[in-house]
């Protein structure tokens, strides 16, 4: 059976997706044995809060109440509202049934597929793209040492700006094949941009640092209102009063350390990563990156930068003796991202090189055939590079340098 890749161009924090299979083809079986190995659930998980870190406020109201509501009107003791038409027969709504076991687990391919669309998505994009304009935060690495098992792990502080002074932000953390998770809250960034936690406004009496006391009557650790998400835990219940926050983590090649701060009130955040080991490559004015979307590399997504802008360039993937060309598209500066699942059907691991081919050529519809060749546009030229990086995947492959 010929392997069959699937392959999303990412364009402006939008992943662009064809879907490859039929409804009776086999590689579609092979693509849901992928998503199982990416762990169905931890990709739902990290799906949950790709809203939560959008940093885009919305606004609640309620229904009006009085002249402006609408008001269902009675039903007589016959059960047919005055001018309906009659009950017809083919007016039945169609009677419910249970799926059979196909469905089902049609269902549940669809959902898997979907959700991993969403992790690549939010891979691509975790950092700048979809942060706050005029905010941003990043990791600065204080301490590395190895540990019991050998790999090293590595300590963080945590530095940010464009907040407002004295705002409190909750700190979320993504780990590779997990869900994303706000670690803790009430954090503040100190007069150097350090992220630290918080003095409350019971220890810093008169401070305005973006807690409010509790309203007469009410407990300061009353239930949060219903339909609201529950407050993250405070830092203070590990922490000392501006203490700076630390991250400590290990890396795999490839892997990011991804976090976010967002303010309490969620109307502006941050997000950034660190990748320790990265596999990437630069030739000239190019280069190619490889982000682990998943553990064991089942989905990676290949970012590009320095390439022709605008432009549809030529992205190949070689795994064993099998050779594929694929197409991605630049944005006005000359980025590309794309995701690759590298899987082969009768392997569990493998390994895969991707290289740069070049610009693909447009192809005219209505110039004669005998009409000599224009001079390449400046934004279809190409850049005389041929970046290539080579990862490996499967079972097993993930292992923590």
């Amino acid at each position: 059976m010929n392997r069959k890749v699937r392959i999303a161009s990412i364009r402006y924090a939008r992943v662009a997706i064809r879907h490859p299979f039929g409804p009776n083809s086999a590689r579609r079986l092979l693509f849901f044995d992928i998503l199982r190995r990416m762990r169905f659930h931890s990709v739902l998980g990290a799906c949950g809060l790709a809203v939560f870190v959008c940093f885009s406020a919305t606004a609640q109201s309620a229904a009006p109440s009085g002249a402006g509501q609408k008001v269902s009107q009675q039903t007589p003791q016959g059960g047919v509202a005055p001018g309906a038409p009659p009950l017809q027969l083919q007016n039945l709504p169609p009677e419910q049934r249970t799926l059979t076991p196909a469905e089902q687990e049609q269902v549940k391919r669809e959902q898997a597929y979907r959700a991993a669309m969403r992790v690549a998505n939010l891979t691509a994009r975790w950092g700048p793209a979809m942060s706050t304009p005029g905010v941003s935060v990043m990791l600065v690495e204080t301490a590395r040492a190895k540990n019991a098992a050998g790999a090293t792990q590595f300590t963080y502080q945590i530095a940010g700006s464009g907040f407002r002074t004295g705002e409190k932000l909750n700190l979320v953390r993504w780990p590779l094949g997990g869900g994303m998770q706000t670690v803790m809250g009430g954090l503040v960034l100190n007069a150097q941009g350090i992220a630290v936690c918080g003095a409350s406004a019971e220890t810093a009496p008169g401070s305005s640092g973006g807690g409010q006391p509790a309203a007469p009557g009410v407990a300061a650790n009353a239930a949060p209102a219903p339909g609201s998400a529950p407050p993250p835990p405070s830092c203070l219940s590990t922490m000392h009063p501006n203490q700076p926050v630390t991250i400590q983590a290990t890396a795999a090649p490839g892997e990011p350390i991804r976090i976010a701060l967002i303010s309490a009130d969620r109307t502006n955040g941050a997000a950034t990563q660190a990748i320790p080991f990265p596999i990437a490559n630069t030739d000239k004015s190019c280069s190619l990156q490889i982000l682990l979307g998943v553990k064991d590399a089942d989905m990676v997504v290949v970012e590009g930068a320095g390439f022709p802008p605008s432009s549809t360039v030529k992205i190949e993937t070689i795994t064993g003796a099998q050779d594929r060309n694929l197409n991605a598209k630049t944005d006005p500066g000359g980025k590309m991202a794309m995701v690759i699942l590298p899987a082969v059907a009768g392997q569990t691991t493998g390994t895969t090189t991707v290289r740069y081919g070049g610009v693909v050529a447009p192809v005219s519809k209505t110039a004669p055939a005998t009409a000599p060749p224009s001079a390449p546009s400046p934004a279809a030229a190409d850049s005389g590079c041929s970046p290539a990086v080579t990862f490996s995947w499967g079972q097993g492959s993930y292992k923590p340098h």
